[in-house]
């Protein structure tokens, strides 16, 4: 049976996809709780994703059916019913913030004479188009976006390098067990991006040495992003927390720019390209559980329903961004955490524990 998705379209998708979201205001807010500790929120973050992936990809060697049929078959109709609109309320909780964020940095940093929204509702229709689409497409742009966030996040590396006072960062753990704990609880909605690997599950030809290579693009990811924290605390010390938007802001004081112009936008308009399907990933998940859970057989029902509830959000919640953002950050971390890391975990254990007892 032809598999919508390749293996090798999955490593991809981990270098092409996950760093591109926090990149924005999660360094900020990272700086705000734990200071020169911050990277370590984020390496505790990155290591329970992995500890996710792990499992998951368990599964992935021992069946070549979909997680719709594995929930339904080890849980029955009503039980699966119940996690689908677990994950539903996740994915759209967890858009919310990647998705303000990009339209707050568009609008107020590419166009700073004439801001308006305006400019970012492009991004909805690119949406609405993506996610009518089947699994194969998002294979086929990690085939190609890979290429661009590298490239991107090496430019702006390389421009930042120079500015940057390493020790800024020692002495290491200087800041407590506590507020590393609490930096990494606030960021939660940024991170959790292994449950995608759920969906991921039959949808490919599992090959022998697959693991391996999930974990060494994985850590891939994870090192860059890790990297990009201690680079924008080591430019930016103390002040840190004030600086919103880290994409612009870590490379914009090199000498290199103040010679030859903001040659780092090159850099910040690949990722950019990335971040299009990048921040469309919940969006994307959220219509194939609402097809499933209405049985829908319109393509296009779920996407127009999804979009336009992060499209009302971004439009008529916008006074209320900063009171969404501190609801999301400072009392949904425990709901993240749970159904971002725990419930796949516990989905897989039962899963592999069926398996082996069905043998």
């Amino acid at each position: 049976m032809q598999k919508e998705l390749k293996s090798r379209q999955l490593y991809l998708f981990l270098i092409a996809f996950l760093p591109f979201s926090k990149l924005f205001t999660m360094p900020s807010i990272l700086a705000k709780h734990a200071n020169e500790d911050m990277w370590l929120c984020a390496v505790l973050g990155f290591l329970l994703d992995f500890i996710t992936l792990f499992f998951i990809v368990k599964i992935m060697k021992k069946t070549d059916k979909d997680l719709f049929t594995i929930l339904n078959e080890k849980l029955g109709k009503t039980a699966t019913n119940i996690v689908l609109v677990l994950f539903l309320i996740y994915f759209t909780l967890k858009a919310i913030l990647p998705i303000n964020e990009n339209k707050d940095y568009v609008e107020m940093t590419l166009y700073t004479l004439m801001p308006t929204m305006l400019y970012f509702l492009p991004f909805f229709i690119i949406c609405f188009y993506f996610c009518v689409k089947p699994l194969r497409v998002l294979g086929r742009a990690a085939d190609v976006l890979w290429i661009t966030s590298l490239i991107g996040i090496v430019i702006l590396f390389s421009l930042s390098f120079s500015n940057s006072d390493f020790s800024a960062i020692l002495p290491i753990g200087a800041n407590g067990v506590g507020k590393i704990v609490k930096g990494w609880l606030s960021t939660l909605t940024w991170f959790g991006d292994s449950v995608y690997f759920l969906f991921f599950i039959g949808e490919f030809n599992y090959q022998k040495s697959d693991d391996k290579k999930f974990f060494l693009c994985y850590f891939l990811s994870a090192l860059m992003v890790v990297f990009f924290l201690i680079m924008f605390y080591s430019v930016f010390t103390s002040i840190a927390s004030r600086q919103r938007f880290a994409l612009t802001e870590i490379s914009k004081y090199t000498t290199v720019i103040n010679n030859i112009g903001r040659f780092d936008y090159l850099g910040i308009f690949l990722l950019l390209f990335s971040g299009i399907f990048s921040l469309s990933l919940p969006v994307y998940f959220s219509c194939r559980i609402i097809n499933r859970l209405f049985n829908l057989k319109k393509t296009w029902i779920a996407p127009l329903i999804t979009v336009s509830v992060q499209l009302f959000i971004m439009i008529f919640l916008q006074g209320y961004s900063y009171s969404i953002e501190s609801i999301i950050t400072k009392h949904l971390g425990v709901f993240f955490l749970v159904i971002g890391n725990l419930l796949p975990i516990i989905i897989s254990l039962f899963a592999v524990k069926e398996k082996k007892y069905a043998a």
